[in-house]
């Protein structure tokens, strides 16, 4: 029977009023948040839930402020699969996340507290408004040979995903992207801007280096418990350290590669944590046709997440899933 894969999102996956239905409609959802956003208050003296949910940020307004989208993303993915490992009793056989979502698994898997990892996420974000310079990333529909056939690219950015042959990452300083998007416009290459402010899995983060892996010296990092598969080196780990969750926020991104290794071992039930639903999309590019892997998202930027918790309990059911 195909084993059950949790994946998590990183940077560019949120926005405002994220997961409102369940946390409208769930007591375990909604109590795990504020939970977490009760631990938050003492470290950073603000609630993250509170500026996800307040009523004068709508879904369209950007949300790129790192401060509370670092723990933002984090918290809703956790309190999403604490919910469907708790409630639901779908528990993962293994975890996979893509940049920030690293941490989310890490923490799923039991390799680290969520408290702690929640504690250098806000420091991470701190540490990099004062250290690094501005800039972003930005999606390019085309084919990844654009980026080194293209000086402007080659010489100014960083190429930090290639999810599949028309679709590839980059990040920049805010300059460069300036002009990389006055470029794609003149050749009309479709792209698509990510809401964040720094350039991520670029070397233009260095400066911030040791002073994010001192805020986790104190952590004590565990053996997973749940099979930990890693976004940065595309195949399952049994043990990290701090400088792993450096390399998350700093290394180019496999997630692809790394669900091809999952494949290569076996049908999967793959269950899309993240609060855009982007996971699920991009499996559906990545997979073989003849993949017999099965995978389901909750939430989007549409809601209706109660609706497909109940198609997942379908298909869970369907394919006697039972933990």
């Amino acid at each position: 029977m195909p084993t059950i894969v949790f994946l998590f999102a990183g940077q560019g996956c949120q926005y405002f009023n994220m997961g409102a239905e369940l946390y409208n409609t769930n007591v375990y959802f909604r109590n795990t948040l504020l939970t977490l956003d009760k631990e938050v208050r003492k470290m950073m003296g603000a609630s993250v839930v509170e500026y996800i949910y307040d009523k004068y940020h709508h879904r369209e307004q950007v949300f790129d402020d790192i401060r509370f989208s670092n723990p933002a993303i984090f918290m809703i993915q956790y309190a999403l699969a604490r919910y469907l490992q708790e409630e639901m009793h779908i528990r993962p056989d293994g975890v996979l996340g893509s940049s920030l979502g690293e941490t989310v698994a890490a923490a799923v898997s039991g390799i680290v507290r969520p408290v702690d990892m929640l504690y250098a996420l806000i420091e991470q974000a701190r540490i990099i408004e004062q250290q690094c310079c501005r800039g972003g990333m930005i999606t390019i529909l085309g084919d990844p040979a654009m980026y080194e056939d293209t000086p402007l690219l080659r010489d100014n950015a960083a190429l930090i995903a290639v999810s599949y042959k028309g679709h590839f990452t980059v990040s920049a300083s805010q300059g460069a992207l300036i002009a990389i998007q006055a470029y794609l416009d003149s050749k009309e290459v479709a792209y698509s801007i990510l809401p964040v402010k720094y350039p991520f899995h670029n070397l233009l983060l260095d400066g911030a280096r040791d002073h994010f892996l001192n805020t986790l010296r104190q952590v004590h990092f565990s053996q997973p418990a749940i099979s930990f598969y890693s976004g940065v080196q595309a195949k399952q780990l049994h043990s990290v350290d701090a400088s792993y969750f450096w390399d998350a926020v700093r290394e180019p991104i496999r997630f692809t590669e790394a669900i091809r290794q999952l494949e290569a071992n076996g049908p999967r039930f793959y269950v899309d944590c993240s609060p855009s639903g982007g996971c699920i999309n991009l499996l559906t590019k990545v997979l073989s046709p003849s993949s017999i892997s099965t995978r389901h998202t909750i939430m989007n930027p549409f809601g209706q997440e109660l609706k497909n918790l109940k198609l997942l309990i379908q298909q869970r059911q369907a394919l006697s899933l039972y933990s």
